[in-house]
């Protein structure tokens, strides 16, 4: 079983710096509390190709479980990513990213593929709430010049 979670961002930023942000492993466990916290996770921006092998814990309570992102698309020019991650149940989910130009701003286009079985579907609603509260924290970033707080 699968589902496909899309989600659409209007951020007060030009493109670039908005790209720029979501592709930065410095932001992602930033952005990603409470409901998740992500521990070994390496520094910069990231690079086509780069498997980043992690432990993860669910709402900080959790014991972290292994968990395993492989960027298989950046594109800086075009501000496209794409990931494919597995791991605290979940078979694949594939994780596409692209920050356009809307006019004096950005948005922000997520897809987000999941399979985890007959588990999808509580995945599914974890992964959006937690996605919806990821806008929010890029907002704050990005209103502080992308220093986490």
């Amino acid at each position: 079983m699968r589902r496909t979670l899309t989600f659409r961002h209007g951020y007060a930023v030009d493109a670039d710096r908005l790209f720029a942000l979501v592709s930065d492993l410095d932001t992602l466990d930033a952005i990603s509390g409470p409901w998740l916290r992500f521990l070994h996770l390496p520094s910069g921006p990231v690079v086509q190709g780069q498997v980043i092998d992690v432990g993860v814990s669910v709402f900080c309570l959790f014991p972290e479980r292994p968990y395993r992102m492989q960027v298989v698309v950046f594109d800086p020019v075009a501000r496209k990513l794409r990931s494919e991650e597995s791991g605290l149940g979940i078979r694949k989910m594939v994780h596409g990213v692209q920050a356009r130009p809307d006019g004096r701003h950005s948005v922000l286009l997520e897809h987000i593929d999941i399979d985890a079985g007959s588990l999808t579907p509580v995945v599914a609603a974890f992964v959006w709430i937690a996605h919806k509260w990821r806008h929010y924290r890029r907002r704050s970033l990005l209103a502080n010049d992308g220093v986490p707080s």
